[in-house]
């Protein structure tokens, strides 16, 4: 799959859109050039009706990209799409995808009356996400307790696998210490390999609206710059979701006859384990290309959503934990790598 993720700002002046998109690959460590447009902001024109629907065209690397949408009331909440490209070295079939306004890195002073402990994680923005992997240190997630501006709780350092002379000095969750201002500036503190983090962020009034911020690790084994990146509290991910995934074959082409309707049924402890992560249980059901049913045992660690044992179902989620995307489900009876996108129901 060439892509993964496409976003930019877009500018609706009488149902004529304008603006820009950049597509990308928002795993860390993948291969930036898998397609010659990864990270290539493009020039884009659509054009948005009366019913709200988006159509959004553009050229990419000699073919020509095509999304659509049918928008939610509320910019900010994820709406039904989909896109593709034809032509080109990097085309791609029409592909499902989830589409939403964002108010990525909001600051404010205003006080936060939001509840503010739980689940929180940085993360890399638009502007660093390729070079962002080139690093040791990737980012951090974990529980954080907030009292009268104190702060305390763990946070797990998330290594980058190719740097092993920094991952055998990690060995798991580290004490945070921390404060939060009457401007909203958090900062916290914790051991990582030998060194000292230091993460620093201006959070905005929703506590689960991504933040400006930024870590730095000074001396140890896993040292690096101040890295700009994004933070956020990540809600609890439980619910019902659902949606529809298939299996992806040459060029992303779905493979014919392969769709499946996944629902998951999901219930997440509001309490950490030692490690950091929150457990989280619930049902999986499969119906279509192939039937299936099971109950599941997982994980959240900060944005992702990963099984204990087995079989296959994780993804990763936005802070609002409104839709679990990139998502993928493999069992006994579903042999075969279904990957899709599981909206709230």
């Amino acid at each position: 799959m060439p892509f993964n993720a496409i976003q930019g700002p877009l500018q609706v002046a009488n149902g004529v859109v304008t603006g820009t998109l950049t597509p990308f690959i928002n795993f860390l460590g993948a291969d930036p050039h898998l397609c010659a447009a990864n990270a290539t902001s493009l020039t884009s024109t659509g054009t948005l009706d009366s019913s709200q629907d988006l159509v959004l065209n553009f050229p990419i690397a000699g073919g020509t990209g095509t999304l659509i949408a049918s928008l939610a009331n509320d910019p900010q909440t994820y709406a039904p799409g989909s896109w593709q490209v034809a032509g080109g070295i990097c085309a791609m079939s029409a592909t499902p995808v989830v589409i939403k306004g964002s108010t990525t890195a909001t600051t404010s002073t205003t006080p936060i009356t939001a509840t503010l402990s739980g689940n929180w994680s940085t993360g890399a923005t638009p502007s660093n996400a390729l070079s962002f992997g080139n690093q040791p240190i990737i980012g951090f997630n974990g529980p954080l307790q907030f009292s009268n501006g104190t702060v305390t709780g763990t946070l797990s350092a998330q290594v980058n696998p190719p740097f092993t002379n920094c991952s055998q000095f990690v060995t798991g969750a580290s004490s945070v210490t921390g404060t939060l201002s009457s401007g909203n500036i958090l900062t916290l503190t914790t051991p990582v390999a030998g060194g000292t983090a230091t993460i620093t962020a201006n959070l905005g009034v929703n506590p689960q609206t991504l933040a400006d911020a930024s870590f730095q690790i000074v001396g140890g084994n896993c040292a690096t710059t101040s890295t700009p990146v994004t933070f956020a509290q990540y809600a609890p991910l439980t619910g019902t979701y659902s949606g529809t995934f298939n299996v992806a074959g040459a060029g992303n082409i779905p493979v014919s006859g392969s769709n499946i309707t996944v629902t998951a049924v999901l219930a997440q402890s509001t309490t950490a384990n030692t490690l950091g992560d929150y457990p989280v249980t619930g049902t999986v059901k499969v119906s279509g290309a192939c039937t299936d049913s099971i109950s599941f045992t997982g994980f959240v660690a900060g944005g992702n959503l990963y099984p204990m044992t087995g079989p296959v179902f994780m993804g990763s989620f936005e802070p609002t934990a409104s839709a679990i995307y990139a998502a993928t489900y493999q069992s006994t009876n579903c042999n075969a790598s279904y990957q899709g996108t599981l909206l709230p129901q």
